[in-house]
């Protein structure tokens, strides 16, 4: 079963946010806002999620008061401004596996700001603990075998950019696989904007089984080691 989505719906487990925020001016008007929350339970796996986020956004944020510090080059108008807003949610919690889902919008001046999804997934594994990537969970050189089963998927559903017949000049290519979610259902990947479609109120998504993707699966990692009753339940979704 494959589902190209155009909403998901994760539901935010309740729990301690933290926040910080800015406003103030240069030559143009500058806010920031990041919001991110603290896994709830004492566990080594928590405790490390937590802090790597932490680490993490406060990079980001010290990084952008500090550019941001500085005359910005030719603003719009006297009303031009630069904003950065973070907001993250904790969508799983177990004692093996934390997930986070979110998103960043920056805009830096131009026509329109920019909005990009945000996943992070803690995996702790006979007590060693690491963030996981997509690269991770399959063998080696697998990224191309994904990313053309997606595109022959989004052609043959005639999805998004896809619905054209001529849709070499979509921009969709092996990097823009970044965002993904495990679920008890399959595999989450999450799409940028403008990557398979144009601009959505919620990122288009593909759902694949893990059996679809038996043949690139690293055994040895988390597909391998991870039950379904161990990964998150993907709630209720429109198409």
């Amino acid at each position: 079963m494959h589902l190209v989505l155009s909403t998901i719906i994760l539901s935010p487990i309740e729990c301690e946010l933290h926040s910080f925020k800015t406003a103030f001016d240069t030559n143009v008007h500058v806010e920031a806002t990041l919001s991110y929350p603290k896994a709830p339970a004492e566990t080594p796996i928590a405790r490390y999620a937590n802090e790597s986020i932490q680490k993490e956004l406060h990079a980001l944020y010290d990084t952008f008061l500090q550019e941001m510090s500085i005359p910005q080059t030719e603003p719009w108008d006297e009303e031009d401004t630069r904003e950065l807003y973070y907001d993250l949610d904790l969508v799983h919690f177990s004692p093996s596996l934390v997930s986070f889902y979110g998103s960043k919008y920056e805009y830096r001046g131009g026509a329109h700001g920019s909005i990009h999804y945000i996943t992070k997934t803690f995996w702790d594994h006979e007590g060693i603990i690491q963030e996981l990537s997509l690269d991770g969970l399959f063998l080696p050189n697998s990224r191309e075998w994904l990313f053309q089963y997606c595109k022959d998927y989004f052609a043959s559903h005639r999805y998004g950019y896809y619905n054209d017949d001529e849709f070499s000049w979509a921009p969709f290519c092996p990097d823009h696989l970044d965002a993904f979610l495990l679920t008890n259902a399959g595999l989450l990947l999450i799409f940028q904007n403008y990557v398979v479609d144009g601009l959505c109120d919620e990122p288009p998504t593909l759902l694949i089984p893990y059996s679809t993707l038996t043949p690139i699966t690293n055994l040895n990692g988390p597909l391998g080691a991870l039950t379904v009753q161990q990964l998150p339940h993907l709630p209720n979704f429109t198409q």
